[in-house]
């Protein structure tokens, strides 16, 4: 697969009608905190924090997991067709999207986000009145044990407790809330922004405020994780940094598809109109394989533009040309403004330029 953002290689088949798949970020992220952490504790001969990161990933996986069964939840109940889904650490990995965005749509992305919000509120509130514990509220967590909730003396509580399960499942809630109110892509929060401005009347499917506001948001990630590494010494900063750069990275090429008008589709509802409504009657809509990734999508279609817009230009240039040749011969050559003469003198360049190249 060319499309890294498609790099999925297991499969979890459907939820609620919606494909769901485990990306190879969420893997190798898994992967990682276990293995440095072996390493790093096998030679003390006692592997108390294995547990401990194995039992918070597992309540990360289940935070996953309850965020994209809103998602998809939420889908079939408004009966939206919901896109394949990428499961990463921060949820859904979304790519840029060149179809119409509904209402339906924005309920669909804000699902998640709402699901995530009532469990660490649940979570939040369940540690305040029964246990007299603090959660966690800053995103970057606690000194030592970023999602373990303060007791009464303030202390942390101790790993593997109920009170740290309990807290450690609200605070990676929290964390997934926040990280999907981004209103940038790959988060739910630039779904949403799309949706949207998708839906009204000052903004068409190829507007760029959805490409302003998330390289806005990745420049103040990027910010934000150099002042954490810079000041507070934190490696937590680099992880913040990379996630701005995942942003300018979907921006960048979310702008070369709206360069080169990769938002328009063959057709509306489906229908190629370029030759006509006879098309209608000619052949049946063609539907595209779902199995073509984006890149594919953006190489053939960006040739058919440029194509389809240097013939465009060639038959508005002879149609020029044509009137001012009607008018030179009706008025002769004083009749001309100083703009056709320049239009004639550019056109008679391109002309031979093309006879040359042709020899």
């Amino acid at each position: 697969m060319s499309d890294p953002l498609n790099w999925s290689p297991v499969s979890l088949g459907r939820w609620f009608g919606a494909r769901v798949r485990v990306h190879i970020t969420l893997i190798f992220f898994v992967t990682f905190l276990l293995l440095s952490t072996a390493v790093g504790l096998a030679a003390q001969g006692s592997l108390p924090d294995l547990s401990r990161t194995a039992t918070w990933l597992v309540l990360l996986l289940l935070a996953l997991a309850a965020h994209e069964v809103g998602h998809a939840a939420t889908a079939a109940a408004l009966g939206v067709e919901q896109d394949e889904v990428h499961i990463w650490p921060l949820g859904s990995l979304v790519g840029p999207s060149f179809t119409m965005r509904s209402s339906e749509n924005f309920l669909v992305a804000m699902a998640g986000p709402v699901v995530s919000g009532a469990l660490f509120l649940t979570c939040a509130i369940a540690l305040q009145v029964f246990v007299g514990a603090q959660f966690v509220w800053n995103p970057f967590g606690n000194e030592g044990d970023a999602g373990a909730p303060r007791l009464a003396g303030g202390t942390l509580a101790p790993p593997l407790t109920p009170v740290w399960v309990l807290g450690w499942f609200g605070y990676l809630n929290f964390v997934l809330m926040l990280a999907n109110l981004i209103p940038a892509l790959p988060f739910d929060g630039g779904r949403m922004f799309r949706a949207y401005f998708g839906g009204t009347a000052i903004a068409s499917r190829d507007n760029p405020y959805a490409l302003w506001t998330a390289r806005a948001s990745a420049l103040l990630l990027i910010a934000i994780g150099v002042v954490r590494v810079a000041v507070s010494r934190r490696l937590d900063g680099a992880t913040v940094i990379a996630l701005g750069l995942l942003i300018e990275f979907l921006v960048r090429r979310e702008a070369r598809f709206f360069d080169d008008g990769g938002y328009f589709d063959d057709g509306v509802f489906g229908y190629d109109f370029s030759e006509g409504y006879t098309s209608l009657e000619a052949s049946p809509a063609k539907v595209r394989p779902r199995q073509e990734s984006v890149i594919k999508r953006w190489r053939r279609r960006r040739g058919e533009i440029r194509r389809e817009r240097r013939l465009a230009r060639q038959l508005a240039e002879e149609r020029r040309m044509d009137e001012i040749l009607e008018k030179l011969h009706r008025e002769g050559k004083n009749g001309l403004t100083a703009e056709e003469h320049r239009f004639l003198l550019n056109c008679s360049a391109r002309l031979r330029d093309r006879t040359k190249s042709s020899d």
